[in-house]
């Protein structure tokens, strides 16, 4: 006799139903979670607006008006300490608006991703009881966003060189290097995207496994990955960036409407980009023990018998 492996019947779309009915399991916990989620959306598009583009618009101005000028005027020195000074400014507040959205985005994910996990594993928690949970295991889910983070960084710097070269190709018009060149870039690209969504999922293992952390989370992601849901990962990467799409032009909108409308609109996009990220948390949980159970489960074993010829 001999044997084969009898196919999964598991809906490919089993885990996104999920993802959207399990803040239901535990609505006061998630609805804190929603809140945070919509403050802190709500801090840095106010500090988008009122800190960091005024300061971006101004550098611009002060470009434009450098360039209308004469090198030999007398406000040509002026004109130009004075874009010094107001793009130190700006890189200091980059830099300050990068640093807060990390910590502050750090601490939302990981707060939603223990919130996530505990929930689709039974436990019941209020937010009180779950700081409680992820303060006494949080060092490897950190050491694991801190490694993320370093791939991330990695990625983008390898992905900024190969815009550089295209630029170079296209001033010294190598067109056919420049097609090849773009065909490369786009590869990375969607490369990229793979490689957020494997990091992202490494974080879900560091909380769901408290063992594994760093370099070993992120493995074991690929993994799972790798061995049962590269269509569902693919889905839920497609589902995430098709709402985030739909969601986007709420704020562009409040670029042309009046300060009443503008507000109404900031808060609807806030709310519903809250809405969309915590969907994507509870959505990627759902897909990892989804993953992790085809994984771990003994192969399903079926027989046949042979002929005496066969043998």
């Amino acid at each position: 006799m001999t044997a084969t492996r009898q196919s999964s019947t598991t809906s490919p779309f089993n885990f996104l139903k999920e993802g959207l009915l399990l803040p239901s399991q535990n609505r006061r916990l998630f609805a804190a979670i929603f809140t945070i989620y919509v403050a802190s959306y709500s801090l840095f598009l106010v500090a988008y607006e009122i800190g960091f583009q005024p300061l971006a618009l101004k550098v611009l101005r002060d470009i434009y008006t450098l360039t209308s000028t004469n090198p030999r005027s007398p406000v040509y020195g002026y004109l130009l300490r004075k874009l010094h000074d107001d793009n130190h400014k700006l890189l200091l507040a980059s830099v300050a608006y990068l640093l807060l959205a990390i910590v502050i985005g750090s601490v939302i994910q990981l707060s939603a991703v223990f919130a996530a996990v505990t929930t689709y594993s039974g436990e019941v928690h209020t937010f009180g009881t779950l700081l409680g949970k992820a303060r006494a295991q949080l060092k490897g889910p950190v050491f694991t966003l801190a490694f993320v983070y370093a791939l991330v960084i990695a990625a983008v710097s390898l992905l900024s060189v190969l815009a550089a070269l295209l630029v170079f190709l296209a001033f010294n018009r190598h067109f056919e290097l420049l097609l090849a060149g773009s065909l490369v870039l786009l590869v990375a690209y969607a490369l990229y995207f793979y490689l957020c969504f494997v990091c992202s999922l490494g974080v879900v293992v560091a909380v769901a496994e408290p063992g594994r952390c760093g370099a070993g989370a992120v493995g074991r992601a690929w993994q799972l990955v790798v061995k049962g849901g590269q269509r569902r990962a693919i889905l839920l990467m497609t589902v995430t960036s098709a709402l985030i799409a739909v969601v986007s032009p709420f704020y562009w909108l409040t670029k042309i409407c009046s300060v009443s409308g503008a507000l109404l609109l900031g808060f609807l996009y806030t709310v519903l980009m809250a809405a969309v990220d915590l969907f994507g948390v509870c959505a990627l949980t759902a897909f990892y023990y989804e993953c992790k159970e085809r994984a771990d489960q003994p192969p399903e074993m079926e027989y046949v018998k042979l002929s005496i010829q066969d043998v």
